[in-house]
């Protein structure tokens, strides 16, 4: 038996292709028959490493009693939030207004024209105590479609004007200045865990945005509070269950405060996201603990997420063998099992292995006989317990756990989600970027280069507008914000780890591209989708962060950098238009917005433009001299790499007529500090550098 979805290119949807229930995925089709059927369409939004989504699909959907239900009474469409963020957004929206709470599956009711009349997520087949079934409801929802439609859609013209009132705010100018920044600082500051880092309650997510925030906050006002906060969330996480110690990268959340319990599903924008908080702080920190962080981050991704071609697929499934984690729980037997007895001994007392098991499951709240591997304190805190040093219980542990992954990965791996995500993969690309920078490493470099170019043959069209989603040999889904500010913001970090004036070019072009998308003229911001979308019932303006951060939040960055480099007003203008239009809503939800908080610093700091002169040689970011320069931690930099007469008359095309700036190339190694496109006289020492950078 195979529904619409068996053409389709998700996984997610292909996952629904057997289903009994008639699916169709979003589009003219589906919405014509339930017009000509007069039915309401019942829209199901998930994605393929969605624990309950998995949950819903096995009592519901492949149920044939649910399955009669939906066939007879209603018109249903399965949509992948991931390949659709822009539904998702919209329909998830009505959730919160009717419902105050959200999350996934996403279960809506709308009428043939796309409006919302009725929302949840997650429901079981049948009623049980305190929540409603399938069975029960759905033949309500048809009762009251046939039976009451003026009410329906009475209802659906106030959801709809409500929708609309939230998806485009009127939002007055105000801008957040230095002054801001150290109450906001203090807001933030006041949803802090002291005892175990991180930010709110169970269950916790990593929230790299805010670590982002507070390690450039620190960076410029010295408060030595961001800092610490910073480093007991990032060591907590690196320490807890959320993270991999075996097979490396982070888990999707921790159930728990602790960090000890996680959601087990794996998110390349998880990877992305940390990996950039991790070099962030690096900058401001210098912790070793950073440094093995990012390079196990680095081997994750590339053994699981990298695809052939060079892309990054999307996640790595919570579930195998139908069990939530257990692909990553151990039992005693089975670690001793594997292990000699002082192997085991030693790694039981490590990494906390217990006979009864060492976590509370997360629906009985007993333990289970099953441990999650996990430290309590950094390795060097055992060195007394064991009367060896440092270096030797890292070189025993790591050794101990390439036994225990060997065994491992003879298990049913959870399922891979192979799309691959121009958003998503541009996030990564910045992380690998900044980091080859940071921690002065090429393995990372090369894997962002690679994802690059993939994207660039793949997903960019000639008339320089992105595809969202590739699978297959297949591009679909036109793209929207996200993919065009990330993929932005991957240009400039790529262009500031090479040097490369032809990533910078192809940066300057996007930004241009999403402007002509994407901004609204009239009040400013950007639009999740383009001014050419046709088949959603709002364009959305996205202002807060969510796993990841909002596309508004990574514009400004894109703005402001590409403004820097080019000195083009408009687009400055834009930058400056679009702070003052977060700053109100900043100051008032910073912890919502901490990614526009973290590159509004920008505004804050003057800017700064350095010129590297270096005639007949290719960049060799090992020069102690240049490396110096790339790592300059300044908020608002330009570094323009001059090697001949054609970077020379590139840059200047770029500058757009500022021709002025650039002085005459010599040959010899020569650097221009610039303040204002304003240069001092040429040096040539790293002590000279350095004098006029203090």
């Amino acid at each position: 038996m195979k529904n619409k979805l068996s053409e389709e290119n998700s996984p997610y949807l292909l996952q629904h292709s057997t289903n009994p229930v008639n699916w169709f995925p979003w589009g003219d089709e589906a919405f014509a028959l339930a017009k000509e059927k007069d039915l309401p369409i019942f829209l199901s939004i998930g994605y393929s490493t969605c624990h309950w989504c998995h949950v819903m699909e096995k009592e519901s959907f492949e149920d044939e009693d649910v399955a009669k239900i939906l066939n007879k009474s209603f018109v249903s469409i399965k949509v992948d939030r991931e390949q659709r963020p822009d539904l998702d957004s919209i329909y998830m929206a009505v959730c919160q207004m009717m419902t105050k709470r959200g999350g996934w599956p996403l279960t809506v009711i709308l009428t043939p024209d796309k409006i919302p009349f009725f929302a949840g997520t997650y429901f079981p087949k049948n009623s049980t105590k305190g929540s409603v079934g399938l069975c029960e409801f759905l033949p309500k929802v048809k009762e009251v479609w046939d039976e009451k439609r003026q009410d329906v859609l009475t209802s659906c013209d106030s959801i709809y004007s409500s929708l609309k009132e939230v998806s485009n705010p009127s939002v007055p100018d105000s801008f957040v200045k230095e002054d801001d920044m150290k109450e906001i600082f203090e807001s933030i500051k006041d949803f802090y865990d002291e005892k175990f880092g991180g930010f709110g309650e169970a269950p916790k997510f990593p929230s790299p945005q805010n670590m982002i925030f507070l390690s450039k906050f620190y960076n410029l006002f010295g408060e030595k509070d961001a800092l610490r906060m910073v480093d007991q969330t990032l060591i907590g996480m690196r320490l807890g269950g959320i993270f991999d110690h075996i097979g490396f990268g982070f888990h999707r959340y921790s159930t728990d405060v602790k960090w000890l319990v996680p959601h087990f599903e794996k998110m390349l924008y998880d990877q992305a996201m940390i990996m950039e908080s991790i070099a962030e702080t690096y900058k401001v920190s210098k912790k070793d603990i950073y440094v093995s962080t990012a390079e196990e981050i680095f081997l994750y991704v590339q053994e699981i997420l990298k695809s052939d071609q060079g892309g990054f697929y999307s996640a790595e499934d919570a579930d195998s063998e139908g069990e939530e984690g257990a692909f990553y729980t151990w039992k005693l037997d089975e670690i001793r099992s594997v292990l000699t007895k002082d192997e085991s001994a030693f790694f039981e007392h490590l990494y906390n292995i217990e006979n009864e098991g060492n976590f509370n499951e997360e629906v009985t709240k007993q333990k289970n006989g099953k441990n999650i591997i996990y430290l309590k304190d950094e390795l060097q805190t055992f060195s007394k317990v064991f009367s060896i040093n440092h270096d030797s219980i890292l070189e025993e542990s790591n050794r101990i756990k390439m036994k225990i992954k060997s065994i491992r990965d003879k298990r049913v791996r959870p399922g891979l989600d192979d799309k691959i995500l121009t958003d998503w993969n541009s996030l990564m690309i910045s992380a690998l970027a900044k980091s080859s920078v940071v921690f002065g490493n090429k393995d990372y470099l090369s894997l962002a280069l690679k994802s690059f170019y993939f994207i660039k043959e793949n997903m960019l069209k000639d008339d320089h507008s992105l595809f969202h989603c590739y699978r297959n040999d297949r591009v679909s889904i036109e793209g929207m914000i996200d993919d065009y500010a990330f993929f932005t913001k991957a240009c400039i970090d790529l262009y500031e780890a090479t040097l490369d004036i032809s990533i910078l070019e192809i940066g300057s072009r996007m930004c241009s591209k999403m402007i002509d998308l994407f901004w609204d003229q009239n009040k400013g911001l950007f639009y999740a989708t383009s001014l050419n979308a046709k088949d959603v019932i709002v364009r959305q303006k996205n202002l807060l962060d969510g796993a990841i951060p909002s596309g508004n939040s990574i514009a400004l960055f894109s703005l402001r950098k590409i403004a820097g480099y080019t000195k083009n007003e408009s687009i400055l203008q834009k930058s400056n238009k679009l702070s003052l239009q977060l700053g109100e809503m900043a100051k008032k939800f910073p912890i919502n917005l901490a990614q526009f908080l973290a590159n509004h610093l920008s505004l804050l700091t003057e800017p700064l433009q350095i010129i590297i002169i270096n005639p007949g040689k290719d960049l060799d970011n090992t020069n102690e001299t240049i490396n110096y320069l790339m790592n300059f931690n300044h908020e608002n930099k330009s570094t323009y790499y001059i090697s001949c007469k054609d970077d020379l008359d590139r840059y200047k095309k770029i500058l757009q007529g500022s021709f002025d700036f650039f002085p005459e190339i010599n040959n010899k190694f020569e650097v221009y500090i610039c303040k204002d496109f304003s240069c001092s006289l040429p040096v040539h020492t790293l002590t000279e550098i350095k004098e006029l950078l203090d």
